[in-house]
């Protein structure tokens, strides 16, 4: 009896172990476990191929290209001179925007080769959120680039609020 009383307290120390590591991995209640690494908001490029961490700051949006999955740290640098992009803001219409190679020298990136990319736009000061969408070649394949400013794009694990719509209509 007193060893079924060992083992059960073994069980329960590991639940409560594995319980406190999720809670504080920031995998719970983040959708699935995404970060971005710059302080901007992630968008799945394909099917979890990789992402597009955007951040707007002023009258500059910065954009990465990142790995898929949790690989969300790990630059992936593109062919890409210039990504153009069709910039829609509710209620104001749409826009033209162009993202820029902006290569970080220190990692050995340069036009052609780069995971960094930048667009200035007067009135990015006064856009709190918007969808854009373009085109470009990743890891070998193009893709349709979805960004959704500020919530992200991810049509695998939408938010739950998006889950929600969708289901509505």
């Amino acid at each position: 009896m007193r060893k079924k009383f060992s083992f059960s307290m073994i069980h329960l120390t590991m639940l409560g172990l594995l319980g406190y590591l999720l809670i504080h991995s920031g995998l719970a209640g983040q959708g699935h476990g995404h970060k971005a690494h710059h302080g901007g908001v992630l968008n799945v490029i394909g099917k979890e191929f990789g992402h597009v961490e955007i951040l707007v700051r002023e009258d500059m949006l910065e954009a990465w290209f990142v790995g898929g999955g949790h690989d969300t740290g790990r630059s992936v640098p593109i062919q890409a001179a210039e990504i153009p992009l069709t910039v829609i803001i509710p209620g104001k219409g749409s826009k033209k925007l162009v993202l820029k190679a902006d290569p970080m020298k220190l990692a050995g990136e340069r036009i052609g080769h780069c995971s960094h990319f930048t667009a200035r736009a007067e009135w990015l000061r006064e856009v709190k959120e918007f969808e854009a969408q373009g085109e470009t070649v990743f890891k070998g394949i193009r893709h349709k680039l979805v960004i959704k400013y500020p919530r992200g794009y991810d049509p695998i694990h939408p938010p739950k609020r998006e889950r929600v719509k969708e289901g509505e209509k």
